[in-house]
Formats: C-alpha cells, sequence, structure tokens
C-alpha cells in the first residue's frame, strides 16, 4: 500500500515535469495578467451572469490588478506548494487503505480461525482489540506522513519552492495567501473523514466478522453520503447524522455547512459522540462473544 501511495504520487508529477518541459509558458507574466483582466472584462459585460459570477470575477480582476500595480507575479502552476495542494487530494487514497485494514485486522482473526490461539494468550480481549484498533491508526498515520513527505521531496526536487505569491480577497482587500497554513490546516480537516470511515470500518469487521462487508459498506457511505445528506436536508435528523459532518474540509476558507445553524465545534461534538458509540459497540460484542474451538 505505501508502495501504491508513492507511485500514485510519483506519476503524476512526472507527466505534469514532461508537459511543463515541452510546452513552456510563452509571454511574461504581465502579459498574462493583461490578457486575464481583458476576459474578465468581458465577461462582466455579459447579461446572463449571477450575482455570485459577478463578485467572483470582479475579485479575480482586483487581484490581477493588484498584482500589477506591485509586481508580485503569481507562483507557477507547478511548483512545491501547487504540488502539494494537488496531492493532499490524495488523502482519500489514505483513508481507503487504512479502512481496508481496519475492516480486516479482527475479521481475518475469524475467518483463518488464529482467533482462538490469539484469545489463549494471557491477556484481556480489550487489550487484544485495542492493540489492533493502535495499529490501524498508526498505520494510516504512516501513510499520512508518506504522504506528505514524499509529496514535498518530489515537489522539492521537480518543481522548486517557486517564487511570487498566491493572493486573495479578503473582506474588500487583497491580501496575501498564506499558502502552508491553508495546506497544513487542510490536512487536518481531512482527519475528521480519516477517523469516522476507520471507526465505522472497525466497528462493522469487529460486529460482522467480514472484511468485504465493512470495506463496501464504508466505500459506500463515503461516496453517496453527500446524497444522503442533502436527501435528508429537509429534515432535522440530518443534524445529528454522523456522515453530514464527517468532511470538516467544508469549514475551509470561513466556509460554512450545507446544513443551517451547523458549526465546527458542534460537527466535532457529534463525530466525538459517533466515536464513542462504535467504539462502544466494537468492544462490548468483541468482549462477549463466543468463540467455538
Amino acid at each position: 500500500m505505501v508502495a501504491m501511495l508513492i507511485l500514485v504520487i510519483l506519476v503524476p508529477a512526472g507527466i505534469t515535469k514532461y508537459y511543463e518541459v515541452k510546452s513552456p509558458t510563452e509571454g511574461s507574466w504581465q502579459d498574462i495578467e493583461q490578457d486575464a483582466i481583458q476576459s474578465y472584462k468581458e465577461t462582466l459585460a455579459g447579461e446572463d451572469l449571477t450575482e455570485e459570477d459577478k463578485a467572483y470575477f470582479q475579485e479575480q480582476m482586483a487581484i490581477s490588478e493588484y498584482r500589477l500595480a506591485n509586481d508580485a507575479p503569481s507562483q507557477k502552476d507547478s511548483s512545491l506548494a501547487s504540488f502539494m495542494s494537488f496531492t493532499s487530494g490524495m488523502l482519500t487514497l489514505v483513508t481507503l487503505f487504512t479502512v481496508i485494514t481496519a475492516a480486516s485486522i479482527v475479521s481475518s482473526e475469524f475467518s483463518t480461525g488464529t482467533i482462538k490461539m490469539l484469545l489463549t494468550r494471557p491477556m484481556s480481549r480489550a487489550k487484544v482489540l485495542t492493540s489492533k484498533l493502535l495499529t490501524t491508526f498508526l498505520f494510516g498515520l504512516l501513510l499520512y506522513v508518506v504522504n506528505v513527505v514524499v509529496s514535498a521531496l518530489i515537489g522539492l526536487v521537480l518543481f522548486g519552492m517557486g517564487t511570487g505569491v498566491e493572493l486573495e480577497m479578503v473582506n474588500g482587500q487583497v491580501v496575501e495567501k498564506a499558502v502552508w497554513s491553508d495546506l497544513a490546516y487542510h490536512y487536518l480537516l481531512s482527519g475528521g473523514d480519516f477517523v469516522m470511515s476507520t471507526l465505522f470500518a472497525f466497528l462493522i469487521g469487529s460486529v460482522f466478522r467480514s472484511s468485504s462487508l465493512a470495506i463496501g459498506l464504508t466505500m459506500f457511505l463515503s461516496f453517496t453520503g453527500g446524497m444522503i445528506v442533502m436527501f435528508l436536508s429537509r429534515y432535522d435528523i440530518v443534524k445529528y447524522i454522523w456522515l453530514t459532518h464527517s468532511d470538516l474540509t467544508q469549514y475551509e476558507h470561513g466556509g460554512g455547512s450545507m446544513i443551517a445553524d451547523v458549526t465546527l465545534p458542534f460537527s466535532l461534538t457529534v463525530l466525538a459522540i459517533y466515536a464513542v458509540v462504535f467504539l462502544v459497540i466494537s468492544y462490548s460484542t468483541f468482549m462477549k462473544r463466543d468463540v467455538t474451538a
């Protein structure tokens, strides 16, 4: 799994570098910004734009004008920061690999019959299950570290640190974007889905002793969670479903949940409650289950 993760990071980097060398950008950055401003003006002259679209293009035009006025070129698309921002999207693969581990680490003991030998050791069942849960999260943490370190090394070697600044509009003012803190915040928020998916797969694998069921059900809920939340959005119960809150990245850049009156502290509270429920069910089932000879 670690090798596959490294390969998935390395291949897009190589392709991006290849096309960068093969098709270098023509013209200075000032010409590119001038063309962008002209394009924004033509777009804003249209009559079929919504107010949100108008606000977006006006902000982008203001940023381009700020760059020209203050001699502040943007970073290239192929820079260390942009590449790491791209590979942060691969945390879904990290979650998938951890879910596979969580789903099978207990169920495989029952399917192969090794659980009987394991439970004859002089240790409690709670300690056995805790060791497996900690092992699962340590493996997931390892994948997280591999994703960050390998992305940083490959991005630094192929693209370098890059020059220029990233800008954004905040309260009507153009300010420099905190690229690295935003990226770190994204990694932190991505941990919500990682932790909850892992705990849910661990629960299903422990209770039903089926790794395929645990993996399939967890992935199904991960990919269809958004649709389920949208379908239930008209009902108040949607606020208390863990799928509504597992994707904490919705709170990035000052954003909010698609459900009214739902904030980041509320989401963290709901997730913490569900995490405790998942663990209680997993432990109580494992400790009370009879293991036939």
